[in-house]
């Protein structure tokens, strides 16, 4: 989804206030055992090409009409989704080419092991396919939930269709409890941890060999691009913040060796330095 609208879901320190993208209806927000939250953002104040990001949690997104097509651009390729399309794996250098008056998004962001569950759908797949349309991964059964959406008018009506919707879903297994303490670590640490880190806080109870094989498992990603993944999205909101100010102190602080370090995941993530992107 939009890069900056993580300042919403994830915000940095430095980030103070509420929100000016949340719609006008606070009360339209849900969680539910198979989903982290759901969401309906405004996109009135944004506009052109908006960089895309992942943090590693799978996210649908529902555009306000049925006949809406979204354009994405990677490098020289400009892919066309659906009104319900989905970002889940590592999305790099890519962009929203965002239509004119836009009113909003529903965002819908899943745990990953219920996501897969759900859907029915391998991690696997997205390592190619990062942004898709949400009918590429579901059956023909369950194409009518989107018909059924739309034909909601309200954007009250429709978040209410989708809470019910994802209470009818068993989630899946819990996760395995040293795991979630690997998870819990890391976003304590905003990402400013590294695998031995982890292994070592959890007193030695897991080693590298079992921590690949459960995060490929039940997030469908490596913890090492989980945790650079983390920690780029929470010192982008701190630059978002201070990219007028010294920004070097930041960098050290939240994980990275020198601002090189950072520079570097930008151009990855955002496919330009950080003086060229708006």
């Amino acid at each position: 989804m939009p890069i900056n609208f993580f300042g919403d879901i994830k915000p940095s320190d430095s980030i103070i206030g509420e929100s000016t993208r949340y719609w006008r209806d606070s009360n339209l927000f849900f969680k539910s055992e198979c989903i982290l939250g759901a969401y309906v953002f405004s996109c009135k104040d944004l506009e052109g090409n908006q960089a895309l990001f992942n943090d590693g949690l799978p996210t649908l997104i529902f555009m306000p009409n049925k006949t809406d097509i979204v354009h994405i651009k990677k490098a020289d390729q400009t892919i066309k989704l659906n009104a319900a399309w989905v970002c889940c794996g590592t999305i790099q250098n890519t962009y929203w080419q965002l239509p004119q008056d836009l009113e909003y998004i529903i965002v819908l962001r899943f745990h990953p092991s219920s996501f897969y569950q759900i859907f029915d759908v391998a991690p696997e797949f997205f390592l190619s396919h990062p942004v898709c349309s949400l009918t590429d991964i579901i059956s023909e059964k369950s194409k009518l939930l989107i018909d059924k959406l739309y034909q909601n008018k309200t954007v009250a009506d429709r978040m209410q269709l989708l809470e019910n919707t994802m209470r009818t879903y068993t989630p899946a297994e819990n996760l395995p409890s040293l795991l979630q303490e690997a998870l819990n670590k890391i976003e304590q640490k905003k990402g400013n941890i590294s695998v031995a880190d982890i292994i070592h806080g959890l007193g030695g109870k897991i080693n590298r060999k079992w921590l690949q094989r459960s995060f490929v498992k039940y997030m469908g990603i490596s913890p090492k691009k989980y945790i650079s993944l983390q920690r780029f999205i929470y010192i982008y909101g701190e630059w978002q913040s201070n990219y007028q100010k010294d920004f070097m102190s930041n960098s050290f602080l939240s994980g990275y060796y020198d601002y090189n370090h950072f520079l570097k995941d930008f151009k990855l993530y955002i496919g330009v330095s950080p003086t060229k992107f708006k």
